[in-house]
């Protein structure tokens, strides 16, 4: 079991940092047109998606795992919404160029091999869209070996620092035009729980136990490790 796996396998709604109310905030304070098409991809469970159909937006979910779009479908069923959500990876979608207005990635693209994820983000959104990364970055040296422990159990390709998204993003015709942090944002400094999950009779312990491992790594790490909220659109 890998940790995508294990998110999976307890329907974890909400992983990114800041969870939904970090989510909340930012389109509060972004104010979009409520005619907007959102594409949110690595949905999960839906989560988010849910809570931008309610506001009014136009919601797409994808996500390349089957157990996240049942329990995003149950979701449906559940509030009674039709809330589209595709099972497919995002290196290569069925969707079609520039449908989105707003793409939006809640701690996704850092699993991914950005040559093939970024030019995917380029080709579906609008000319005037913009994509909103919420994204792990590296704020200072690592030893190869915690550099190692990190990538292993989270099965990410690399810990990038901000100037590192900033070049990958700009080698693919897109422009980070705003970064904010945690210090941006007044719900990451409350207490009210951000992640929700769904467990089952089934789920494994093994689950459990790599849950605890992050919360380990998280505290241990929590000096050279963040987030920060990338703003990109196409570049002129």
């Amino acid at each position: 079991m890998n940790y995508l796996q294990m998110l999976s396998s307890l329907g974890v709604g909400g992983a990114h940092p800041g969870g939904i109310s970090l989510t909340k905030e930012i389109f509060e304070q972004e104010k979009f047109p409520i005619n907007h098409t959102v594409l949110d991809v690595g949905c999960g469970t839906g989560q988010s998606c849910y809570h931008l159909h309610q506001l009014g937006y136009n919601v797409i979910g994808l996500d390349f795992d089957h157990l996240m779009i049942q329990q995003a479908k149950k979701r449906n069923k559940e509030c009674q919404c039709e809330i589209l959500y595709v099972q497919e990876d995002l290196t290569s979608t069925s969707l079609p160029d520039q449908l989105s207005d707003i793409i939006l990635s809640e701690s996704v693209l850092n699993f991914t091999n950005l040559d093939l994820t970024l030019p995917e983000l380029k080709r579906i959104l609008k000319p005037n869209g913009v994509i909103i990364a919420i994204e792990m970055i590296r704020t200072a040296p690592l030893l190869e070996s915690e550099y190692s422990e990190i990538t292993a159990f989270y099965g990410i390709p690399d810990i990038l620092s901000i100037e590192d998204w900033k070049s990958a993003f700009n080698k693919f015709g897109l422009t980070i035009f705003k970064i904010q942090s945690e210090d941006d944002f007044s719900s990451i400094r409350t207490e009210e729980p951000t992640t929700e999950f769904h467990i089952t009779d089934v789920t494994p312990s093994l689950a459990f136990n790599m849950l605890t491992m992050h919360e380990e790594l998280s505290l241990r790490y929590r000096d050279r490790l963040s987030f920060r909220v990338f703003y990109a659109r196409r570049s002129v």
